[in-house]
């Protein structure tokens, strides 16, 4: 079956394409969201259990004071190599994000000058639509009125011939 490819399809079909275009962009985003609070409950979870264990060392042995600095410093160390991490997982995402934005505010831009054009001649075809019925009425009306003012001709039976009536000469 041939399927329609009128004006109001190709502006349904566009917008259509753009609102499609805004919920990938809304669930990338929510994906992106997920993987960030993830990474981040995952790296709190790592420096609390750290915390933990060098409370634990502290416990076990408060004399030695020198395996718990080596442990605070391990622990710190960790720490700031988690908090790097996390602040380039944040600018990947974030230029993950600014290319994903731009290419959906291209797909919308294109799909609404698409809908916008699609508008525009269904807006024609309309119109012509329009023009040609109101034209074909007024043709009707005219006609009608002149046939109505026109006088009877007599309905006499005049012979003529083709030559006569040609040159509009009188019947015989």
């Amino acid at each position: 079956m041939a399927e329609k490819n009128t004006a109001a399809d190709k502006y349904f079909e566009a917008l259509t394409e753009s609102y499609d275009a805004i919920i990938e962009a809304v669930k990338a985003g929510n994906e992106r969201g997920y993987r960030i609070s993830n990474n981040l409950i995952q790296e709190a979870q790592k420096g609390q259990r750290e915390a933990v264990e060098l409370g634990r060392k502290f416990a076990d042995d408060p004399t030695d004071i020198g395996g718990f600095y080596r442990g605070l410093m391990e622990s710190a160390t960790a720490a700031q190599g988690r908090a790097l991490e996390l602040a380039r997982q944040m600018f990947d995402e974030l230029s993950e994000s600014r290319t994903e934005s731009r290419d959906v505010i291209e797909k919308v831009v294109k799909a609404q000058r698409v809908a916008g054009e699609a508008a525009v001649e269904a807006a024609r075809d309309v119109a012509s639509v329009t023009a040609d019925r109101v034209r074909t009425g007024v043709t009707r009306v005219t006609n009608r009125g002149a046939a109505a003012e026109a006088p009877a001709a007599p309905a006499t039976k005049e012979k003529r011939t083709a030559a006569a009536a040609a040159n509009g000469a009188p019947a015989e």
